[in-house]
């Protein structure tokens, strides 16, 4: 019997040009240029002070990391931004015996490369899922030139891998035998993840105060601040926090909504928004604003509409740039 033909590219079909930022380890972007802006009558320029979006993906993902890839691209180029989607070593598989300190130099390689070839001065962040513990890590850890010129953070879905349904602690006490006999890199038995992980990317994913544990809503508000807060002392950034109501990453335990305000006030040094979750408003000076999709999925896939209203969300906070 013959099978069906795969459909046509499902999260968009993208032009652009694909060049290597990094030969060691050999790493690939590919970046959408927006089309010329008509400045004058004999001149046209590429893209508004050459900002670049960069568009980080999750766990397993790699360049078009979901279904609203399109529509950014779209209203970056409408703002005269280019959209850029990085490979790291931690895409697709990779991410198993990585971690955020080498996602981090990476991201930081790519913004050098575009800095120096492609003239870039500004950029953005846009993490989907793990994408957004890449952003909050790269906003802490990374080079503080290059991190100065990120004046914008979008986190999409940004959720604990911990937080469960179920108990992991037997794997989590395998993991940390491995690590203290100094063994941190070897591989965890099949059943204990989804995809091949070393003992020690299992720890920072999957144990309370892992190293990609910035999310969790069991975290004190003091323990949130002390991960979450350095977004609150940059000078120069906006930064928007978007949650999805029927996340199915979400155990049915926790509070989207008293999550999302915890988090949002954490990012802002441990100062209310007044206007709690909502984009829209709130109190000059705070860098982060959040903004709650009731009925939206993860990758915001399943709700009419999600998608557009993150994208324009971002959208409001490239135009100030």
């Amino acid at each position: 019997m013959k099978s069906s033909p795969p459909p046509l590219s499902p999260y968009g079909v993208f032009t652009g040009s694909l060049f290597q930022y990094s030969s060691s380890p050999s790493l690939i972007a590919f970046e959408s240029l927006p089309p010329p802006l008509k400045t004058t009558d004999n001149d046209t320029t590429s893209c508004k002070k050459n900002n670049k979006c960069i568009l980080i993906g999750g766990l397993s993902d790699g360049p078009i990391p979901t279904p609203y890839t399109k529509l950014l691209e779209t209203e970056c180029h409408t703002l005269g931004w280019s959209i850029v989607q990085p490979v790291l070593s931690s895409s697709y598989l990779g991410f198993g015996h990585g971690s955020l300190t080498r996602d981090t130099a990476e991201i930081g390689k790519l913004l050098e490369y575009l800095s120096i070839h492609h003239d870039a001065e500004q950029f953005a962040l846009v993490g989907h899922s793990t994408g957004c513990q890449n952003s909050i890590h790269f906003l802490k850890y990374g080079q503080e030139e290059l991190v100065e010129k990120v004046k914008v953070v979008a986190l999409q879905a940004p959720v604990s891998d911990r937080e469960t349904e179920e108990d992991h602690s037997e794997f989590i006490s395998h993991a940390q035998t491995l690590v203290e006999q100094q063994k941190g890199e070897e591989m965890m038995p099949r059943s204990a993840f989804w995809a091949p992980i070393t003992a020690s990317r299992y720890l920072s994913l999957m144990d309370v105060n892992g190293q990609d544990d910035f999310f969790s809503s069991d975290l004190t508000d003091d323990q949130l601040c002390e991960r979450l807060g350095h977004v609150g002392r940059k000078k120069e950034l906006d930064l928007i926090a978007v949650y999805s109501g029927k996340d199915e990453y979400v155990p049915s335990f926790v509070d989207k909504e008293v999550l999302l305000r915890r988090l949002v006030k954490a990012m802002n040094n441990g100062v209310e928004d007044g206007n709690g979750v909502k984009m829209e408003g709130g109190n000059q000076g705070n860098n982060a604003r959040g903004l709650m999709l009731e009925d939206a999925n993860h990758n915001l896939s399943k709700s009419e509409g999600d998608g557009a209203r993150f994208v324009a969300a971002v959208g409001r906070l490239l135009s100030r740039w």
